[in-house]
């Protein structure tokens, strides 16, 4: 084949090819015609058929100068290498071997070193413990290329292992010959040439002359990369002055090489591919993948542009539409509507009205654990935005203060229902910031005409009120429009008091409010940590008793003052002496213990006697006399000037919670004398869900006193003996009083049932001379039988102002005092009375009773919602049979 037909195989196999200079064109001619006459004389020789299917690559390197290769070359190793020339044209794979072998002596247990010897001059470095550095013959490198053919890569790829060392240190210098030329032609340096078309001469031998083609030649797209090993062996090598090609001679065996330089240093990778047709296969089918690619990505650009077109064309429209409507707006006049406008503030005030039914929620879902994290923060947010309380941009911005009006503020409290929820609430809004509280200025507003007074003492600190007149002044303009039952010429008060938790609280209720026996009705005037005996009562109240003695009007309105509370809160208050070391118990009347049932023998105590009898007692015992039963008798039990001087016995308040729970746990005492009777009576009580105190005397409620009494009959049923049938009757007499003991006015007609009822229980007693044994000797009996009549009728009620108020404080209070539990006392107690006449301010506005009829529609409307819903259900069921 000549050099022309190679050249033009070549290019057609798209091989990377470094192209000739002109210098080059005379001894490629004469070695192409040394060339064939060798392959000629090596077919003559050799047997045709056994390697007429075999056809192999060949890789030659020329050199540009003949003279100075045949000079270079010795003439040893010149006769080796034709003799391995005209074998590797012929033989197979072994004969290379073999003839590489001879000529190198290459197979032997000195390969490396016989290859080193041969191609390497041994030299010393600079210092001596370095290792020497090898400089390569580049005449014995370039003749082993020349004349070697090699018919795979699996021989090339053997050769190159075998002169690994040799390869290495040739690439270097090939590498700087391809630069040098490069930068004689106007390359860019290390840059990938475009294809070239170059015209040179290539010498064709054809067995009559030698002729000059043009040929094309340009890099492949395809090419070996060589790249530096992750350890590569840094060579010095004598540069190549020449132009070196490599060529690949077969299109489906072939081999192909490239060599790549690194920045710091001269390497050299190897790599063998498979064979052209692979090769060219797998450029194919990545140029048809990196074309669908390309059109998939123009399909997308177009998707996207036009999306961005219809984008921009509605904006357009709209902002047409707003300019439209613009001017059409400026040129016809507003219409007028039907509908009535709403007030700004009312809006305002429906918003936070909806943000306080949420938080009610978020607080109800909160007590069942189950409340989110993330509604929490949407309501944090909501909070903010409603109350104004931002969060400033910049550190010098002050966050707005704004406080919640009486009204809006109240709406928030009062709809959380409970002391308790009105402290998750606080922790709630803590949770925004620990410093954004809606409440503390709504409370110092409150609690401004509040003026506690602390008094220490050895056994605690009690507190009172240095201003009563202020504080009712302050409820009643609070509550406005919101009072019941009242008369525009006086106002009524309740004095009372109870001991419980440790604590006495002195309390002053209105009975014109909505909930008049709440908790949240009772204006704390007074609480130390003592009994409620006349010594600390003196010790701790202050000046309330000289305030409320004075206190004959508040705001234009005449006072008329009850005093309320349990019998020895009483005897406390009148001076009196109680019922265990007097025959005279009654704190009401002067009659004796043996005529308590006896109505004509009572006599309505005066303030005017009461005081003369406390002097009576005072010089008895300035005399000297014992406090004896008799000197008590004397003066009918009064043994200290009452604390109230200006107080009517005529309004003590019978208090009908306790005579009622007195009375119904002795009979039930009574009933459970026997076990039998106690295991009926005790099973009886747990079906109707009647229950006793925890702690104390383990009495029943006032609740449970009020379920056994409502059913007292079916209880009668359960016993056959007499005795106990008895004592379910009588309950049965006072279940009827006290339906009379309601929380509101009695009419003419109440008074006259109440006066039946009662006169009903005197004669049975009359007929039941066990049980008037029984029930004779009790005060609270006694307050029954002849006072309720007299007391209702005068006053038109009789529990309007009961005592289920200051028994109920006794449970708030302990539940306020774990809030602050971590202060000292006197902090303590100044929160506790502080956060309860919040809770006044909130029923005296009436804010209860607008959280319950929202809560009603709020129900009514679920219901009409749910039998809605199975009425639906029910028709699409029948329409489905």
């Amino acid at each position: 084949m000549s050099r022309r037909e190679q050249l033009e195989r070549n290019l057609n196999l798209k091989k990377p090819r470094i192209a000739l200079t002109d210098d080059r064109i005379a001894a490629d001619e004469i070695a192409d015609a040394r060339e064939a006459e060798m392959r000629a004389a090596a077919r003559a020789d050799s047997d045709a058929s056994a390697f007429s299917d075999e056809e192999n690559t060949a890789t030659t390197v020329r050199l540009d100068d003949e003279q100075h290769l045949t000079g270079r070359l010795g003439s040893k190793e010149h006769n080796h290498c034709a003799v391995f020339a005209q074998q590797s044209a012929d033989a197979g794979r072994a004969q290379i071997k073999r003839a590489i072998e001879e000529s190198f002596d290459i197979g032997t247990s000195a390969t490396h070193a016989r290859a080193q010897s041969v191609c390497f001059d041994n030299r010393k470095g600079a210092t001596g413990n370095r290792r020497p550095k090898h400089v390569i013959k580049e005449q014995r490198v370039v003749e082993i290329l020349e004349t070697a053919r090699f018919g795979t890569n699996e021989e090339l790829m053997e050769v190159c292992n075998l002169l690994g060392l040799v390869m290495q240190g040739f690439v270097g210098g090939l590498h700087r010959k391809r630069k040098e030329w490069r930068q004689e032609h106007g390359r860019r340096v290390g840059s990938t040439p475009k294809r070239l078309k170059q015209t040179e001469a290539v010498p064709t031998t054809d067995g009559e002359g030698t002729s000059t083609q043009s040929a094309e030649i340009g890099p492949s797209p395809s090419t070996l990369d060589l790249r530096p090993r992750s350890s590569p062996r840094q060579l010095s090598a004598t540069p190549i002055r020449r132009h070196v090609r490599v060529r690949a001679k077969t299109a489906d065996k072939a081999t192909h090489m490239d060599f790549t330089t690194a920045d710091k240093g001269t390497h050299m990778d190897l790599k063998t591919m498979d064979k052209a047709t692979d090769v060219d296969l797998a450029y194919e089918d990545a140029a048809t993948q990196t074309e669908q690619l390309d059109k998939q990505l123009k399909e997308q650009e177009q998707a996207i542009s036009f999306l961005r077109q219809q984008v921009r064309n509605r904006d357009a429209m709209i902002a047409d539409l707003r300019r439209q409507l613009e001017q059409q707006a400026q040129k016809d006049p507003p219409t007028t509507s039907t509908r009535r406008k709403k007030n700004a503030a009312t809006l305002e005030r429906t918003s936070r009205r909806n943000l306080a039914e949420k938080i009610v929620d978020v607080i109800d879902r909160d007590r069942s654990r189950s409340v989110s994290r993330c509604s929490l923060h949407t309501l944090h947010r909501e909070v903010r935005h409603k109350f104004g309380h931002y969060t400033p941009m910049k550190k010098e911005q002050l966050r707005q203060q704004q406080t919640i009006n009486e009204e809006d503020g109240l709406l928030l409290l009062s709809q959380l229902g409970t002391q308790k929820a009105y402290v998750k609430m606080k922790a709630l809004l803590r949770l925004i910031s620990p410093k954004f509280d809606v409440f503390p200025p709504l409370k110092k507003e409150i609690c401004a005409t509040l003026q506690y007074e602390a008094i220490s003492t050895p056994h605690g600190i009690g507190f009172f009120c240095s201003d009563i007149a202020g504080a009712l002044e302050f409820r009643l303009s609070a509550a406005k429009d919101n009072l019941i039952n009242f008369r525009s010429d006086e106002l009524i008060l309740k004095l009372s008091g109870d001991n419980g938790q440790g604590f006495t609280k002195l309390t002053i209720s209105l009975p014109h409010v909505t909930h008049a026996n709440s908790p949240a009705n009772n204006f704390i005037v007074a609480a130390y940590p003592a009994k409620d005996t006349r010594e600390n009562l003196s010790k701790f109240c202050g000046t309330i008793w000289q305030q409320i003695s004075q206190l004959n009007e508040i705001a234009g309105k005449k006072i008329k003052l009850f005093l309320g509370g349990d019998l020895s809160f009483l005897w406390a208050i009148i001076g009196h002496c109680g019922s265990a070391v007097t025959t005279f118990p009654s704190p009401v009347c002067d009659c004796r213990r043996d005529q308590m049932l006896d109505a004509e023998k009572c006599k309505i105590r005066t303030t005017e006697e009461t005081l003369k009898q406390a002097e009576q007692f005072g010089q008895l015992v300035q005399n000297g006399e014992k406090p004896t039963a008799a000197a008590r008798a004397l003066t009918m039990g009064i043994v200290d000037e009452p604390l109230l001087q200006s107080m009517e016995f005529d309004r003590i308040i019978l208090a009908p919670f306790h005579v009622f729970q007195g009375i119904g746990n002795a009979l039930i005492k009574e009933l459970e004398g026997s076990t039998e009777n106690a295991e009926i009576a005790n099973g009886f009580f747990r079906s109707i869900s009647a229950r006793r105190e925890a702690f104390r005397k383990k009495d029943m409620t006032g609740n449970s006193i009020r379920k056994v009494l409502i059913h007292a009959d079916q209880l009668e049923r359960l016993y056959s003996a007499e005795w106990p049938q008895i004592i379910c009757k009588t309950m049965g007499h006072l279940a009827k009083i006290q339906t009379f003991t309601k929380a509101q006015p009695l009419s003419p007609r109440d008074l006259d049932e109440l006066e039946t009822s009662i006169e009903q229980f005197r004669t049975f007693l009359n007929d039941q001379p066990r049980m008037r044994t029984l029930l004779a000797l009790k005060p609270k009996v006694h307050l029954l039988l002849n006072h309720f009549v007299p007391f209702a009728r005068q006053h038109q009620f009789l529990a309007l102002l009961d005592e289920q108020g200051d028994e109920a404080l006794h449970s708030v209070w302990r539940r306020l005092e774990q809030l602050w539990k971590t202060m000292p006392d006197e902090e303590q107690m100044r929160q506790l009375l502080e956060h309860h006449f919040v809770s006044n301010w909130l029923l005296d506005t009436g804010k209860i009773d607008e959280m319950k009829r929202d809560r009603e529609e709020q129900q009514e409307e679920i219901g009409d919602r749910r039998e809605t819903d199975e009425e639906s259900n029910e028709e699409e069921q029948f329409d489905f049979e």
